[in-house]
């Protein structure tokens, strides 16, 4: 037998497979999450930005419309009053510091009666807050000491409608 035929026999012992050679997979460096890129770092800014501005709205709200909480704490402590003519007169003189603190004094300190009444009527816009029979029982106990039962709940509810919605033109 010639060597050749031998080799072709018994083969050589086995090579490593290919397969074995390849190393592992490298995985890229993990992506950083700082620093952000510049569409973040503006979306960031018009956050705070109207953050910023509801806060300032806010509070620019709430010192327009103080007085109307305090009105509306005046009215609640008016409900304890005793005489219909106290309670009348209180309320009057709360509606119309109400009315002097959104309106012009020269358009307010001169109005009384029907004046007044109109006043109260056209400032809540189209639907006025009081009723005709409730603002007249009202005068009228303020002025005359003999008058008859004042509708106190009706005036306090329709008082806080008014206060809530009247619309002032300077404030």
């Amino acid at each position: 037998m010639n060597s050749n035929n031998l080799a072709a026999m018994n083969p050589a012992p086995a090579q490593a497979s290919p397969l074995d050679q390849l190393t592992d997979i490298h995985l890229p460096p993990a992506i950083a999450s700082f620093p952000w890129a510049p569409g973040w770092w503006l979306l960031l800014g018009l956050i705070v930005i109207t953050l910023l501005t509801g806060i300032l709205w806010l509070r620019h709200h709430r010192r327009k419309t103080a007085f109307k909480r305090a009105a509306l704490v005046e009215l609640a402590a008016l409900s304890a009053t005793e005489k219909d003519q106290d309670f009348a007169q209180q309320l009057n003189q709360l509606l119309r510091r109400v009315a002097l603190h959104s309106y012009s004094a020269e358009n307010i300190a001169g109005l009384s009666g029907d004046k007044w009444l109109n006043f109260l009527h056209q400032s809540c816009g189209d639907k006025p807050a009081f009723s005709d029979a409730a603002l007249e029982a009202m005068l009228t106990a303020a002025y005359q000491p003999a008058a008859n039962t004042l509708p106190r709940d009706i005036l306090i509810a329709e008082s806080k409608t008014w206060i809530h919605r009247h619309r002032s033109r300077h404030v």
